[in-house]
Parts: structure tokens; C-alpha cells; sequence
């Protein structure tokens, strides 16, 4: 009983209530031509109203749990059908005791054809038990259903959308102490070796910074910011391995078009850790992005020094990380092509314009 008690109030008392007079409202605004009176109207469908609930709350929160718990449909319905004969004793005994002797003109009829009849030959009548009754009684309860399936769908897609929020938050504090290690590592090289291009290092960390710090708290940013984002990136790492990478970054600009902050940077960051920085020779990182139709592509190519080919570079947390991302914000929206050859390393992402 403590459990169902605690049921019922799970959900908030005004909602209840809003509910059921909004019941008794329809019921007594559509049958005001039966009476004679506005008393005759709150009486009558008051006590409709208190059996309907009996049913709605007895059907919900007492026979349909335990028909889950014991999958036993012949208890459910031996329960179902004692709930009908105890609602419909209490319905003829007040019909017979308060309606008819107080508004007989109104059940006029109703006693001419019925009147002879004892409290138990009513109760017992099979065809009021198991079709009149159920079929007036029931009515709310669908509707009651209705409104609290809608409700639980509501409350699990709110906390599955808090749990893919969660989800998405620690992915991003995965990847940006990665991204601030390798980018400090550069600006340290750099201070020891007391270069001039210093200055210009700590700007672009800074504006990398204050992006990653307060622009990416949105679950979808404008595309400039990513590409702002890009720029800097490959302008440090320019700087710190000068003559020894070729870069180019290709774009089109799409001013409407919005992404998922810091997916794409793993891409350009992994081009440059297993491209780059055990290159002997001259190595190449290529850099574009495009629209068609409503698909964003983004594509990073760069080659591989031998010493490293026979190594993957599908496997790393950077790029498992960006992949649990593109199942939570894009799912069915994206694809990734992964060419891994001897001495070149293609990558393509596609994704559905939001």
C-alpha cells in the first residue's frame, strides 16, 4: 500500500486535479439538457466522478502492477472483475438511497423499468458489470494513461538528453587537456630556444584558450569559430616545425551552417602527430572543408614516414573520442572514410546539415 501511495503522489497534486475537472467539466457540460437542475448535475456526476477514480487508481497503480509482477492474466481479471462488482454495489446503493428518492423525476424511467428489483439483483446484473459499467467508468482511465505515458516519454527523453550532455562534457575534458599538452609543449620549445615567434605563439594559445574555455559550452557553434579554431592550430604548428611541413587549409565559407565544437581538431591534431613529428623528410598536411547540398565535409590528408607504416592511426583516444561524439550529436548523420596507406594518411567526415 506504501508503495502505491508514494506511486500516485510521484506525480505532482495539481496535475490530479486539473485532470479530473477537467473530466467532471465535460461530463456535466454535455449532458445539462438530462436535468433539471444545476444541483441535480454536480450530485449526480460527483459520484460518478468519485467512481471513476476508484477504477482509474485501483486499475493503475494496483492490478496492472502486480499483473507485471506475476504475469498472471486470469488474476488480473478475477481482480478486474471484483473491482467492477464492488463499484457497481456502491453505485446501486447510492443510486437506490440518495439519486432516485431525491431526484425522481429525473429517474423516472429509470425506476419504472428497474424499480422492482432488490440492491442485489442490480448489483449482480451481468450486463451492467461487464458492459455499461466498464464502459462509463473506463473512459477516463484511458485518457489518464494516455497523459502518463506522454509524461514518462517526456521525463526519459529529458534524462537521456542530460545523460548525452554528461557524456559529451567529460569527451571534451578528455580531449582538451590532450590538445593544451601538445600546444605548451610547442610554446615551451620555443621559449628555450628564445625565439622571436614567441609573442605570436601565446596570441594564438590565447584566442585557442578563450575558445575552448567560453565558446564551446553550446551543443552546436557557427562553422567560422571552428575554422578560427583551425587556423590558429596550424599556424603553431607551422611555427614549430617550419621548413619541415607543408600546410594548406582550403575552405568555403558557410556562414549559416553549424558544428558540434572541437570535433574537427582531432583530425588536424592527428595528421600532425603521426604525419609530422616523426617525419625525417618534408612532410604535407592537407586541409579542406566544403558543403554540398545539405552535407558538411571535412577532410585532412597528410603523408607518413615510413618508419611508422605499419602502425595504425585509427586507433588513439583523440579519434575513439570524436567517434563516441558523432554517435551522441550526430547519430545516422555522419560518416567516416579512413584510407591508411604505406605512406599517406586520408581521412573524410561527413555530416548532415543541422
Amino acid at each position: 500500500m506504501k508503495s502505491i501511495i508514494n506511486t500516485v503522489l510521484a506525480t505532482p497534486l495539481y496535475k490530479h486535479l486539473l485532470f479530473w475537472v477537467a473530466v467532471f467539466s465535460f461530463y456535466t457540460t454535455s449532458a445539462r439538457e438530462r436535468f433539471t437542475s444545476v444541483e441535480e448535475i454536480v450530485v449526480t456526476y460527483g459520484m460518478h466522478l468519485f467512481f471513476q477514480i476508484i477504477v482509474a487508481y485501483t486499475v493503475l497503480y494496483f492490478i496492472v502492477p502486480r499483473y507485471k509482477k506475476y504475469r498472471k492474466w486470469w488474476l488480473a481479471g478475477i481482480e478486474l472483475v471484483g473491482l467492477f462488482l464492488i463499484v457497481n454495489f456502491m453505485y446501486v446503493w447510492m443510486r437506490m438511497n440518495v439519486l432516485e428518492p431525491r431526484y425522481p423525476t429525473c429517474y423516472l424511467s429509470f425506476i419504472e423499468s428497474f424499480g422492482h428489483l432488490t440492491l442485489w439483483q442490480r448489483t449482480f446484473d451481468v450486463k451492467a458489470v461487464f458492459w455499461e459499467l466498464p464502459l462509463f467508468y473506463i473512459q477516463p482511465l484511458f485518457f489518464l494513461t494516455a497523459l502518463q505515458f506522454y509524461e514518462k516519454q517526456y521525463e526519459h527523453s529529458k534524462a537521456k538528453e542530460h545523460k548525452k550532455v554528461e557524456e559529451l562534457r567529460q569527451l571534451r575534458q578528455q580531449l582538451n587537456p590532450h590538445f593544451l599538452f601538445n600546444t605548451l609543449n610547442n610554446l615551451y620549445a620555443l621559449s628555450v630556444e628564445k625565439s622571436d615567434k614567441t609573442p605570436q605563439v601565446i596570441e594564438r594559445l590565447s584566442d585557442i584558450l578563450s575558445y575552448m574555455l567560453y565558446g564551446t559550452e553550446s551543443k552546436f557553434v557557427p562553422i567560422q569559430k571552428e575554422i578560427d579554431l583551425i587556423e590558429n592550430y596550424l599556424a603553431l604548428e607551422q611555427i614549430r616545425y617550419e621548413g619541415r611541413v607543408l600546410i594548406s587549409f582550403e575552405q568555403e565559407v558557410i556562414t549559416d551552417f553549424k558544428i558540434a565544437p572541437l570535433l574537427l581538431l582531432t583530425f588536424v591534431e592527428n595528421a600532425f602527430k603521426h604525419g609530422v613529428s616523426q617525419e625525417l623528410k618534408m612532410a604535407t598536411v592537407k586541409v579542406s572543408l566544403f558543403c554540398k547540398a545539405d552535407k558538411f565535409f571535412f577532410v585532412v590528408e597528410n603523408t607518413k614516414p615510413i618508419s611508422i607504416a605499419e602502425m595504425s592511426m585509427k586507433k588513439g583516444l583523440g579519434l575513439a573520442n570524436v567517434k563516441q561524439q558523432l554517435e551522441l550529436l550526430y547519430p545516422g548523420e555522419h560518416d567516416i572514410r579512413i584510407v591508411d596507406k604505406e605512406d599517406k594518411y586520408f581521412i573524410q567526415l561527413m555530416l548532415k546539415k543541422k
